[in-house]
């Protein structure tokens, strides 16, 4: 899982060099995941997991986080609290099969102008997200 992380973060950012422009995918399960986004920047932890599965899993650098939808909405709730000017940007979004890439730039106040960086890896099964792989900083969330 490593390595296919370390791929995808190369290919995104790689990408990125090359491109001055957002690549978006149109898809169906995609636009589950820009319905996620807009409730990030809504802080709406409710719409947020929407489309994800009762018995969806949240993996953080290959380590178990979250486990089922209803501890993913209380995350989620917890976290607008602690970060109420938390904002987030699709950078890039590609769909192949059943899964999503995004890259998006998350910041957590008004004081941070550049963002962070966060690779996230959807696996949808019925048209909802089964497992979420996160790679991100490790000082991101202190």
């Amino acid at each position: 899982m490593k390595f296919i992380c370390s791929f995808l973060l190369m290919i995104v950012f790689l990408s990125g060099c090359v491109s001055k422009h957002h690549e978006l995918s149109n898809g169906e399960q995609s636009q589950i995941i820009k319905e996620m986004i807009r409730a990030v920047n809504e802080k709406d932890a409710d719409k947020y997991v929407k489309g994800f599965a009762d018995n969806v899993v949240v993996y953080v650098a290959s380590e178990l986080k979250v486990n089922g939808r209803e501890a993913l909405q209380k995350n989620r709730a917890t976290h607008f609290k602690k970060y109420p000017q938390v904002h987030s940007e699709i950078q890039y979004l590609i769909e192949i099969d059943n899964k999503v890439i995004m890259h998006d730039k998350v910041w957590l106040d008004d004081v941070d102008k550049e963002g962070r960086d966060i690779v996230e890896i959807f696996t949808f099964n019925n048209k909802k997200v089964v497992r979420v792989d996160v790679v991100q900083s490790k000082d991101l969330f202190r």
